[in-house]
């Protein structure tokens, strides 16, 4: 009896170290090898729910240096905002219009406010800076672009 149950042993032994041996790893991410052009195109959704002006001139910073790495050509931004970030996108509410106004001309960043933070701090369309492109619920604009591929970034 005991030497059946060595022979099983081992022969499960064998099975596992075999099924090591031939494990592939996930693939996630795996196109970021070295082989990979750095000139490919990315997109990239950033999201902004603060109110926070330290919070609000990392993410600026942080745009511009994407698009100073990569290219115009070879990114697409777009900022979500709601929440308590949303005076950032007004007005009245951002000190940083020009800077807005700037990285929209400069790189055709793409700015969109949420509807349903709009509806509840009682701001209109006309109360958002102009480079302002959409207004619609900012869950289902990130969901919406995290499933079309796009990279979604939250400093």
């Amino acid at each position: 009896m005991r030497r059946q149950h060595v022979g099983w042993t081992r022969s499960l032994l064998w099975i596992t170290v075999g099924g090591l041996l031939t494990f592939q790893p996930p693939t996630w991410g795996a196109d970021l090898g070295e082989d990979v052009p750095a000139n490919r195109p990315h997109r990239v959704v950033m999201h902004l729910n603060s109110g926070d002006e330290k919070v609000q001139r990392g993410i600026l910073n942080n745009i511009t240096h994407l698009y100073q790495e990569l290219g115009p050509q070879n990114l697409t931004v777009e900022l979500v905002v709601h929440g308590a970030g949303l005076p950032f996108l007004t007005k009245k509410g951002t000190a940083s219009a020009a800077e807005l106004a700037d990285l929209k001309k400069t790189y055709g960043i793409n700015y969109t406010a949420c509807s349903n933070t709009m509806k509840t701090m009682q701001v209109t369309r006309e109360d958002l800076i102009s480079e302002v492109g959409d207004t619609v619920p900012a869950m289902v604009r990130l969901m919406e672009r995290q499933e079309q591929g796009w990279v979604y970034i939250k400093p």
